[in-house]
């Protein structure tokens, strides 16, 4: 577990600047909201810079992962979504209602300034695209409308209350298909969220833990 020191973002700025994949990213966060969303949370840092690290070959090079479609749960401010997109992926990155307005204004602000400054890294092609959508986990009609299934489905720091994981399997399960892979990081926080976590997922996937070194 992080402590206060360690931790990559904090939910007390506006603001936050990164590079990602040759790409100088500005997020805007809320720091007077209640909503957890309108945070960039570090698991979503840790999950662009695996991409970032990962990019060059195997499964998440660009070539072998653009043009997939991809959906992000509980994007927030987004971070994740965008690093799928900037490898050439077509993200739907969704959330609750409340933290759209932030999301969308997050998007299409990195996206367009993407667009007018190639990435510093000559091996990634070209973008992808992110659209934003609302999604209540567990809402059919949410679900039906993002046209299931695809080929990823992302998730960071979405996995922090027992009473969520329940409907958070259903929605996977209604998006995915036999070939999808699901990439969800956190923050580990509660020893009994964790393990009635494990005990879902086995029921339901084959789990792979990515190393640290990776």
């Amino acid at each position: 577990m992080l402590a206060m020191d360690d931790r990559f973002n904090t939910p007390h700025t506006d603001m936050i600047q990164m590079e990602v994949l040759g790409h100088k990213l500005q997020l805007a966060q809320n720091p007077n909201s209640r909503h957890l969303g309108t945070t960039v949370w570090d698991a979503s840092i840790v999950f662009v810079k695996f991409l970032e690290q990962n990019c060059k070959k195997g499964e998440f090079s660009s070539p072998k992962i653009r043009g997939k479609r991809v959906i992000e749960l509980g994007s927030g401010c987004g971070l994740a979504g965008l690093g799928m997109a900037l490898l050439g992926c077509h993200v739907v990155a969704t959330d609750q209602i409340e933290v759209l307005p932030l999301l969308l204004r997050n998007v299409e602000r990195n996206l367009r300034r993407a667009m007018h400054s190639p990435s510093e890294f000559p091996h990634i092609g070209p973008l992808g695209t992110i659209e934003v959508a609302e999604l209540d986990w567990g809402n059919q009609q949410h679900i039906i409308s993002v046209e299931p299934p695809f080929d990823y489905i992302v998730g960071t720091d979405i996995v922090y209350k027992e009473h969520l994981l329940e409907p958070l399997i259903a929605t996977i399960l209604a998006l995915a298909g036999p070939k999808t892979t699901i990439l969800l990081g956190y923050e580990f926080r509660s020893s009994a969220v964790h393990e009635k976590m494990m005990e879902l997922w086995r029921k339901h996937f084959i789990i792979k833990v990515i190393p640290r070194a990776k």
